[in-house]
This record gives C-alpha cells, structure tokens and sequence, in this order.
C-alpha cells in the first residue's frame, strides 16, 4: 500500500498540476464540458483510471464533471493521487477541453 505523500511532496506534485487544487486532503479539478464532450471525458479518464487501478470520484457540477481523487485505502493522498491527475489531465488536453 503506498504511503501518504508528506507536505512537502504534496507541494512538488501540485506544482505539476497547475489546473488541480487540494481541498480536504483531496486532489480537485473541475472539466468544463459541454454535452457531447462529457461522455467521452468519462469514458477516457475511466481507462486511465483502470490502466492504474486507482478511481477517482467523478460528479456531475453545472457546466462540467469535477474529479475528487485521493487513495480511499489510505483516506490521504499519494503517490498514485497526483499520477491519475495527470492522466485525467492528459485526457483533458487531447480533447481540447483544458
């Protein structure tokens, strides 16, 4: 099981995330999205997510999706928290939505 990142690796890993906040110990990104775009942002970040075996939380919020991620075994953050946030936002640039 990894372990929780420390503040200061927190700090690098958020440097790297420019589009993500930390809010409760939890990574967060909010994806505008309009209709079409929704469906396929899911879908992606859903294999990424199993490409890692690690999920986030996805909500539906007015005008997007919003990603909650953190290690639920843990309740904190680690090393795969910051590696998924990446991806997602890998999948956010080849969709043009970032």
């Amino acid at each position: 099981m990894p372990a929780p990142l420390d503040a200061a690796a927190l700090a690098e890993a958020l440097r790297g995330l420019p589009a993500w906040s930390c809010e409760d110990g939890r990574l967060v990104r909010t994806v505008p999205a309009p209709g079409a775009a929704t469906a396929e942002l899911r879908r992606r970040v859903a294999a990424e997510a199993d490409a890692l075996d690690h999920h986030p939380v996805v909500e539906d919020v007015p005008g997007g999706t919003r990603f909650v991620v953190w290690t639920h075994s843990r309740d904190a953050l680690t090393a795969l928290d910051p590696a998924l946030a990446a991806r997602v936002d890998a999948v956010v640039d080849a969709l043009g939505l970032g």
